[in-house]
């Protein structure tokens, strides 16, 4: 028998809940992990995430009791009334207090995701369309079908929603407050006063009367509900700062200021500049004037500022897009990768004479900047848009002229360059090219393996210099991996490392290191000549960095193995990504000890 046209609708009715609060579950979830990663890094952040999403479902699947929907509709517009401030000041005090990247993001999940997957998922399983509560299978099987719609969704189709870039957080967490409350209020059951009727009148007449009254009532109550909730709309947000940020923020207590903060491929991209705190009495060292570019909870590079801008014999320095001074990188490593030039066994280095370079990962664009004041035709490809324009506004870098800027990822394009020069197309072969795209905390593994460095070779001159950067353990699996793989397709490199101190056997197994390899398919060594004052360009840091650059060799003979071929990085055997996550715990405590907690707090 067909279905009655009211049961057709109960049916119709109960799919569409579920599939509301199952959008509902998946924006919440992504608008919470990307609320984190910017305070624990997106490592830490995922770790556990999803076990505990999931448990949360499963316990909503499984308890004994009836819950009300309509009831559980006021404990969903509570819960994410709370969910935006509760999601930034539960991180904030777990990563003060606990300094711990695992058990700080667990509070935090166990805290604000546990109970809102826990009331959102409630409207899946106990949505039945006769009413009443179904038996635990068909609820548990709910509860899967939403979980991976609502996990999939967040982390794989919202991400990519531009759109969503430009709303924030707690918008979304109070927009969806805001259907849950006016829904239970809607669908809450009133009494409402009826006219004195005799007793001709049908009950027909009555019923309509009463459903008319109702009508009016939940409209008065609708319409007095949205009044409150705007007036209280914006006092329920978080401290985050609008994303982009259209204005230079400065910190009302704390000598910070934040110029730009923009939602973008890889994550928040954040421009900062920690200022003199009043009555500063510290050393030159300590991490004051400094602008730093950020992705979520790393740091890609950075220049000294104020007071800390330094050049040699009275040079000018290079200077923002605003007029602004900059000084030295505050990291060496991006000066260490500007030694590539001084590279003088190859044909075009004897000469001196270097061409083209390739920037595959941009940064605050220390090293790019140098190349093209040296001359040099620089090609730059950057997979988010706004380390490019942080780069140019904020940090000097130059127009590297027409045709020479890529914002897509590196991989796609050394492949459509390859397939274009296999077509009998000419393309631009590189001397030199700087492959700089380990963030510490994680990395983009397909570019890293064997298939990738021999298509990049085709871009290549035959005796054409690459220099890698890698950041992390020296003496661990991931860099034994990188080196062996990199040994494997150019045959031919040396390393070195940008600390100021001395790199002894011990700091190999324990301390987070920039290395920077150099390789080349040139049978001659590998060697370098000395450091000119024209390499300098007015900078005390390069002139210490290129002068002393034989004293930072590092001893690859120490992280090598017998067993190389199991080391060799291929796009089937690829474990290089999860092996970095895991040094990911111990890149967040460095961090945190780069900048103050506050830094990290104010995106």
């Amino acid at each position: 028998m067909s279905k009655r046209p009211s049961e057709v609708q109960n049916v119709a009715l109960t799919i569409a809940h579920g599939v509301l609060a199952t959008l509902s579950l998946s924006l919440v979830l992504f608008a919470y992990e990307r609320a984190l990663i910017p305070l624990y890094g997106s490592g830490p952040t995922s770790f556990l995430l999803n076990k505990i999403t999931l448990a949360s479902i499963a316990l909503s699947a499984v308890h004994p009791f009836k819950i009300s929907l309509n009831r559980n509709r006021f404990y969903a517009g509570l819960a994410l009334s709370l969910a935006p401030n509760a999601t930034y000041w539960i991180a904030v005090w777990s990563s003060r207090r606990l300094k711990d990247p695992v058990y700080g993001p667990a509070l935090t999940h166990l805290a604000v995701v546990w109970p809102l997957t826990f009331i959102l998922s409630t409207f899946v399983v106990e949505n039945s369309p006769a009413g009443s509560r179904d038996s635990i299978i068909p609820r548990i099987v709910r509860a899967g079908v939403a979980s991976i719609l609502a996990v999939r969704l967040a982390q794989r189709v919202w991400p990519s929603v531009g759109f969503l870039n430009h709303i924030s957080g707690s918008e979304i967490y109070l927009a969806l407050a805001g259907l849950a409350y006016s829904s239970w209020i809607a669908l809450f059951p009133t009494k409402a006063a009826l006219p004195t009727v005799s007793k001709k009148q049908k009950s027909k007449s009555i019923s309509r009367s009463a459903t008319s009254a109702q009508i009016y009532v939940k409209s008065g109550l609708l319409v007095g509900f949205i009044a409150v909730w705007w007036s209280t709309y914006d006092k329920l947000k978080n401290p985050v700062l609008p994303h982009p940020l259209m204005e230079t923020f400065t910190h009302p207590s704390e000598p910070l200021q934040v110029h730009s903060a923009v939602e973008s491929v890889t994550g928040l991209i954040t421009v900062g500049e920690s200022l003199v705190p009043p009555g500063y009495t510290g050393t030159g060292n300590d991490m004051y004037s400094a602008r730093y570019i950020r992705a979520s909870h790393s740091i890609l590079g950075g220049v000294w500022m104020g007071e800390k801008v330094h050049v040699l014999n009275d040079e000018l320095p290079l200077k923002d897009s605003f007029g602004n001074s900059l000084g030295d990188s505050i990291y060496a490593t991006f000066v260490l990768q500007e030694a590539v030039r001084l590279i003088n066994s190859t044909a075009k280095g004897k000469r001196g004479k270097w061409e083209n370079a390739l920037i595959i990962g941009l940064g605050a664009g220390i090293s790019a900047t140098s190349f093209i004041r040296h001359g040099i035709n620089t090609t730059i490809v950057e997979i988010d848009p706004a380390v490019y324009e942080a780069a140019r506004t904020y940090f000097g870098l130059p127009d590297p002229g027409p045709g020479n800027v890529f914002l897509e990822d590196a991989r796609s394009w050394v492949s459509e360059k390859r397939a274009s020069t296999d077509a009998g197309h000419k393309e631009k072969l590189f001397d030199i090219v700087v492959h700089d795209c380990f963030s510490g905390g994680g990395v983009p593994e397909h570019i890293f393996t064997i298939e990738f460095w021999e298509t990049l070779k085709v871009l290549m001159e035959p005796e054409g210099v690459l220099a890698v950067n890698f950041a992390g353990i020296i003496r661990s699996e991931s860099s034994r991996m990188i080196i062996h793989t990199l040994e494997r397709s150019f045959g031919n490199c040396r390393a070195f490392h940008d600390m100021f101190g001395e790199l002894s056997d011990e700091i190999y197994d324990t301390d987070f290191i920039n290395m920077v390899l150099f390789c080349t398919r040139s049978p001659e060594p590998i060697a370098f000549r000395n450091a000119r004052y024209s390499d300098y360009l007015g900078s005390p840091l390069r002139r210490h960095v290129l002068t002393t650059l034989p004293k930072r060799e590092v001893n690859l003979d120490a992280i090598r193995t017998s067993d190389e071929s199991k080391y060799v990085l291929t796009d089937a055997h690829n474990p290089l990504g999860k092996l970095q996550e895991e040094q990911g715990n111990h890149h967040w405590s460095v961090m945190r000890e780069v900048l103050p907690d506050v830094h990290w707090e104010t995106y």
